[in-house]
């Protein structure tokens, strides 16, 4: 759901035009990009959409803003998408899982089966894996405990088959909860598991600290990278039959608020980490383990 800008809005017109230049979404109604996962089937695209209130339409991207091709989505609705990701079996997952209020009983993950990007056109819903959570008991949750905006695609630590992954974006505190999927079947409604404790990401409260917003596992499920407005946090997880990846944090990269603004979307590309924002733009972070002095992004950054 939209929500308020995180700096007042002379700030964040400063910001936007102090930014250096960088790479930007083109497509004129993507608007609000909430979700980002790069394309197994096809090199070079990344799979993007639009964050409330739009159409149950796909947009395929460059890592550099252009547009390849836009999909609409039969069968879906878009009460709030907020997350993307795909398996290596040749399917999208798109996560109609925001709860800005912790109200809603009809979350919901989409799957079908991805499209060729340059053909357009439509595709249907194949699957909706319908689920909540096990520690809900009230809605509203006064805590306002069970919004997501993260959602990641990774081996089961059972099966090795993989499966969906959540991170809560708590609103009364600066933690957030992994959570796993054991059913995609689509059938009956799946209750989730939680995986190991809540892990701290800090931040600000005043510049909307503490809220994750999006994630993304490595295709072979070793790195986890995590996105809140303030940071971004890599994990490894522990062994292929643990995936406690909040007990491994490998590195923390403060990221430049005043040029990154709201960042909701993140995807690895390789080694590489790409970042996308509500205003459109497009940030690539080249050594996501590598130690940092500087906030992200500098103008070498931007280059």
């Amino acid at each position: 759901m939209r929500r308020p800008a995180m700096l007042a809005p002379g700030l964040l017109l400063l910001a936007a035009c102090a930014a250096p230049p960088g790479p930007r979404l083109q497509h004129p109604d993507l608007d609000e990009a909430s979700g980002l996962t790069a394309s197994r089937r096809y090199p070079g695209v990344f799979w993007t959409h639009n964050d409330s209130g739009g159409d149950a339409r796909l947009f395929a991207v460059t890592a550099d803003g252009r547009t390849v091709g836009t999909v609409d989505v039969e069968g879906a609705t878009a009460t709030d998408w907020e997350s993307i990701t795909t398996d290596d079996a040749g399917h999208l997952y798109v996560g109609d899982i925001g709860n800005n209020w912790s109200t809603r009983r009809d979350l919901v993950v989409y799957r079908l089966r991805e499209p060729d990007p340059r053909r357009g056109g439509a595709v249907k819903v194949d699957r909706a894996i319908r689920f909540r959570f096990p520690d809900q008991t009230a809605f509203p949750d006064p805590a306002r405990g069970f919004d997501c905006e993260a959602l990641f695609w990774a081996p089961h630590p059972q099966t090795g088959q993989g499966t969906l992954y959540t991170l809560t974006k708590r609103r009364s505190d600066r933690r957030t909860s992994l959570y796993r999927f054991d059913d995609l079947s689509g059938g009956a409604e799946v209750v989730l598991t939680r995986v190991g404790e809540p892990f701290e990401v800090g931040g600000d409260p005043a510049r909307y600290g503490g809220m994750v917003t999006a994630a993304d596992a490595t295709p072979d499920g070793r790195q986890l990278v995590v996105l809140t407005y303030h940071a971004l946090f890599v994990f490894e997880r522990p062994s292929p039959t643990d995936d406690r990846y909040l007990t491994r944090l490998v590195n923390r990269v403060e990221l430049d608020q005043d040029v990154t603004v709201q960042a909701e979307a993140v995807a690895w590309d390789g080694d590489e980490v790409v970042i996308a924002n509500e205003q459109r733009r497009m940030f690539r972070l080249r050594r996501p383990r590598a130690r940092r002095t500087a906030a992200f992004p500098t103008a070498r950054d931007l280059r």
